[in-house]
């Protein structure tokens, strides 16, 4: 069993955009769950969730974009020492992360764009932004791409957080099972700091 040692923390911007995004994608995640319990003509509840639904999914786009260009530009704390296998498995898991956080909102705005569908976003601004070749398109076609996409966008949604629940999972398993920094490092920073001083003690 491996032991923990002293934490190298990632950057607090790293730490806060992780924690915000998790917290978006579970709470929008959770708000499309309860489509199904109302009629998408109830104008109480549908349409205000499901403009909600869709302006968090904007956030959490390009909040992610901006954690990719802080990732490219900024190093990462090291892994501790777990194997290749292991290693591999984290590059991976977290690699498909990155590709649900980038496809899921995307394929949502497809979706919206197929629609010729504005959303307020927050009440701030208007958004829609279709792509050209979207708005080019005979409504036929624009109706068979969105009862392809919108189905494949809700399975995208589960797959990823099956991922996320593998996440969380693996975290744990560093913690209580391996006892390494891996969680650690991730902490926010008053108990972050508290983690560093007291992994590398226990056993």
């Amino acid at each position: 069993m491996a032991t923990r040692s002293p934490v190298e923390r990632y950057t607090p911007v790293a730490i806060t955009l992780h924690w915000l995004i998790a917290l978006l994608i579970l709470g929008d995640f959770a708000l499309s769950q309860s489509f199904s319990r109302f009629n998408p003509g109830d104008a109480l509840y549908f349409a205000p969730a499901y403009a909600l639904h869709m302006a968090v999914g904007l956030c959490i786009l390009l909040l992610t974009a901006v954690r990719i260009a802080w990732r490219m530009t900024h190093r990462r704390p090291a892994l501790p020492d777990m194997g290749l296998l292991l290693r591999l498995l984290a590059r991976a898991a977290h690699l498909l992360l990155y590709v649900f956080m980038l496809v899921a909102p995307l394929s949502g705005w497809l979706v919206l764009s197929l629609r010729h569908q504005r959303t307020s976003v927050f009440g701030l601004f208007s958004w829609a932004w279709p792509l050209p070749v979207i708005a080019a398109m005979p409504r036929s076609e624009r109706v068979l791409w969105h009862d392809a996409l919108l189905p494949a966008h809700v399975w995208i949604s589960y797959v990823g957080m099956a991922l996320v629940g593998v996440h969380v999972a693996a975290a744990l398993y560093h913690h209580f099972g391996r006892r390494d920094a891996v969680l650690g490092r991730m902490l926010p920073a008053r108990r972050g700091g508290a983690a560093a001083r007291t992994l590398s003690t226990a056993s």
